[in-house]
């Protein structure tokens, strides 16, 4: 038997939730709900491992407002912690019509790669002219080795007691 009040309640506070936020740190718990509510409503037998989220019946309808609360909800922020979190929700849903979002934001976010990738770059070799242990054992230098620039600039953090996660 469906229990239209209660799952009611934590689609309202999902779609609230959405809806409110203008930051990541608005999230709260809701933005794991909205991900496994949308995915239990396209994955019959899903189970989170929650609960609250494994006892809802998630509509076809909810799961579309939340799509459409999380698509509206986008634009109001570009700091990446709160993009990726709502693309998160997204990548729940399985849809291909999603498809100009992802190739927008991996653009977008490809392109800030590599342009924060040439800022680190600048940044360790001016390090390592000052003489700092930077590049040490490397013998060619270029800007579009992303992996081996993140990898410097987290080795020369690290030594000075600071630890970015990855």
């Amino acid at each position: 038997m469906r229990q239209n009040h209660r799952m009611g309640e934590l689609t309202a506070r999902v779609i609230d939730g959405i809806n409110n936020s203008k930051e990541s740190k608005n999230f709260a718990n809701w933005i794991w709900m909205a991900g496994d509510l949308i995915r239990k409503a396209s994955s019959p037998g899903f189970h989170s491992g929650f609960e609250e989220i494994d006892r809802e019946e998630v509509s076809d309808e909810e799961r579309q407002k939340m799509r459409e609360a999380v698509l509206k909800a986008l634009p109001r922020n570009d700091d990446p912690l709160y993009i990726g979190s709502l693309l998160q929700v997204l990548r729940q849903t399985y849809e291909k019509d999603l498809i100009p979002l992802w190739i927008e934001y991996l653009t977008k976010y490809l392109n800030l790669l590599n342009a924060s990738n040439g800022v680190v770059w600048t940044i360790l070799l001016a390090l390592k002219e000052i003489g700092e242990p930077v590049f040490q054992d490397v013998g060619s230098l270029c800007s579009i080795d992303v992996e081996r620039n993140v990898e410097e600039a987290h080795k020369y953090l690290r030594q000075r007691g600071i630890n970015l996660p990855r």
